[in-house]
């Protein structure tokens, strides 16, 4: 992670996701190749995240807070 990511507030983001590190473009990449081919032929109305864990990290510290 370079400075401007770590000025911006991106470090803490990382710090609550379950992959302790940001994506690289490629895995990113390979669910948008997955998404754009026939593989999901059943799959519709889904959001896909992509994101290292880091939406279910934040609603597991929050779930946290509330049972203290």
């Amino acid at each position: 992670m370079g400075r401007l990511e770590e000025n911006h507030g991106a470090g803490d983001l990382v710090k609550s996701a379950a992959i302790k590190r940001f994506g690289k473009p490629e895995e990113v990449a390979a669910v948008i190749a997955f998404c754009a081919s026939e593989a999901p032929g059943y799959l519709t109305g889904v959001d896909i995240l992509v994101d290292g864990g880091t939406k279910a990290g934040q609603e597991f510290a929050r779930a946290q807070k509330k049972q203290l």
